[in-house]
């Protein structure tokens, strides 16, 4: 059977005003993921040690991947607490984060003062947000988990982004997107989990054929996409 992206809430303006809710109520427990695990639950703990590993190894991997000369410039798309938003500031690049969730913002804010950095941040939905310049590179992890199609993303960033873009996609399968996608659906928040396939489809879809990378990191595929390749 064609393997396809598992979801719920096909209305795209009420999906995101869910996302939104959701990670207002949720953003200091999300950011407890990245370390704090003391102050979670038992099960939040054991969900936490079994999704840190890959998050932090495309943490790892996209600051990597930016600490590159070339890039001087980083958008952070769906920034959460802003974790990404601050290391890409300490590597010394121009660093802008987008979240729908204010509560987010407000921790993400928090993280980077914290660090004596600057970043800009910024309210509202990536689609539509508008900005008067474009970026050398962008991150999106953790973001396409709760976006319905991926392609208008896609295609956005093509016009915004002149170098390359990491992001992450769930992979679709397995207990722990099960357990996953149950925990979402009984909180009301849309969460979309991905075969390789699917990210291929949309990638190609998008124009970026030829010009993608597609890793395996257990939990989710981690994307990198050279933009130049496409000139």
């Amino acid at each position: 059977m064609k393997s396809r992206k598992v979801g719920y809430d096909c209305a795209s303006s009420s999906s995101t005003r869910a996302v939104g809710q959701f990670f207002d109520i949720y953003a200091k427990n999300f950011d407890a993921i990245y370390g704090h695990t003391g102050h979670r639950s038992a099960f939040g703990r054991w969900v936490d040690r079994a999704f840190r590993q890959v998050m932090v190894r495309r943490f790892e991997e996209t600051l990597r991947q930016t600490e590159k000369p070339a890039i001087h410039s980083v958008l952070d798309i769906g920034c959460g607490p802003g974790r990404y938003t601050a290391a890409f500031a300490l590597q010394g690049k121009e660093a802008v984060g987008v979240d729908i969730a204010e509560e987010m913002l407000k921790i993400a804010q928090d993280n980077i003062d914290t660090h004596n950095v600057t970043a800009d941040l910024v309210l509202g939905d990536y689609l539509s947000v508008r900005f008067d310049r474009v970026f050398d590179a962008a991150c999106l992890m953790g973001f396409f988990d709760y976006i319905e199609d991926p392609v208008p993303i896609l295609k956005k960033l093509a016009a915004e982004v002149t170098s390359e873009f990491y992001a992450s996609f769930p992979k679709s399968g397995g207990f722990l997107a099960w357990q996953r996608h149950i925990r979402y659906r009984l909180r009301r928040c849309p969460l979309w989990l991905y075969s390789k396939r699917d990210v291929e489809d949309a990638l190609i879809a998008s124009g970026f054929a030829g010009c993608y990378e597609i890793r395996d990191f257990g939990r989710d595929w981690y994307v990198v996409v050279h933009i130049q390749s496409t000139g």
